[in-house]
């Protein structure tokens, strides 16, 4: 993607946020391009077309996994086609993420990482699945930790949106986001009330629905700097309102959910040049753009042709 980017990037009006990639775990950067072009542009659903062997950032069960909840999504979406009333804007869901992080290297920990995200044509309604391994009795992993990090996901996600709405009038007010989970022990099969009873909460299967009303604040302060340098990728067009809502998106420790080991195990970084990894603290953060990482001053050197396309800092 860098390459094809670099190609471009001497064109009339070019921007990285023109660049869709239908692997993209960047959810601030795929939310902008579904407002740039369109949520049918970033359906993720062809990705699950072909061969898992071809899906190289998936394990083979990844990779059914969401394959089975995509199609069943969209089975539900052909069944209620222009019944009445509508449940959203033409009863359709769109998958636009199948792995994401709310913005490039916040991920620190496992339970930072979501899965599947569809929307609307609207792109104010969301529905977030999260996949997860069968329960054990050794307790680490449990239907607790599960509920807990659906809803921190939901959260999160609505946190995002209501910034971006606010700070950078982007896109239409959102108006809720719906999260639950399925395991290899249900088949990853929904629960039908997750997509017909708009507005509905249950605790087995956990489902959550989160509004602007009543979500918890979960970002961080440095998240935030790197939202806005993602959105400062989409050009000169994009400009901050004066006031801001930052105060009311930003969480604390608390507000993260305390989970087994297995959930706060934390992320391997690597190389954006050498593409090296590293489970310690030892890579350099690139100073501008706070996105990417290297080993040093040499990869950080050799990264630039093709980095320096990507690299804005939002003004302040």
């Amino acid at each position: 993607m860098d390459a094809f980017a670099s190609a471009f990037s001497r064109l009339p009006y070019f921007s990285p946020m023109m660049m869709i990639n239908r692997s993209e775990t960047c959810a601030t950067r795929r939310l902008n391009q579904c407002t740039d072009f369109g949520v049918n542009t970033n359906d993720v659903t062809q990705k699950f077309y072909g061969d898992p062997d071809d899906a190289t950032d998936l394990s083979e069960l990844d990779f059914y996994a969401r394959k089975a909840i995509i199609e069943e999504v969209a089975e539900w979406c052909d069944e209620n086609e222009g019944k009445k009333p509508e449940v959203i804007h033409e009863n359709k869901w769109t998958p636009i993420l199948y792995r994401y992080e709310i913005v490039k290297s916040s991920a620190k920990r496992a339970r930072d990482w979501g899965d599947l995200v569809f929307t609307d044509a609207t792109i104010s309604r969301y529905l977030i699945v999260m996949i997860f391994p069968e329960t054990c009795e050794c307790g680490n992993f449990s239907h607790h930790d599960y509920d807990s990090i659906t809803k921190y996901q939901a959260d999160r996600l609505m946190s995002l949106l209501t910034y971006l709405h606010h700070d950078w009038k982007w896109g239409n007010r959102p108006n809720w986001v719906r999260a639950t989970y399925t395991t290899p022990e249900r088949k990853f099969k929904l629960t039908p009330d997750f997509l017909t009873k708009i507005g509905s909460m249950s605790l087995k299967p956990f489902i959550c629905h989160v509004t602007p009303d009543d979500f918890v604040p979960s970002l961080s302060p440095s998240e935030l700097e790197k939202i806005d340098n993602v959105v400062a990728q989409g050009g000169s067009s994009m400009k901050r309102t004066e006031t801001s809502v930052r105060d009311k998106v930003i969480g604390s420790k608390e507000t993260k959910p305390n989970v087994a080991a297995p959930f706060r195990r934390r992320n391997p970084r690597q190389c954006a040049h050498c593409e090296t990894v590293s489970k310690d603290k030892d890579l350099q953060q690139c100073g501008r753009c706070k996105l990417v990482f290297y080993c040093g001053r040499e990869c950080q050197r050799k990264a630039w042709p093709t980095h320096k396309i990507y690299c804005r800092a939002a003004e302040t």
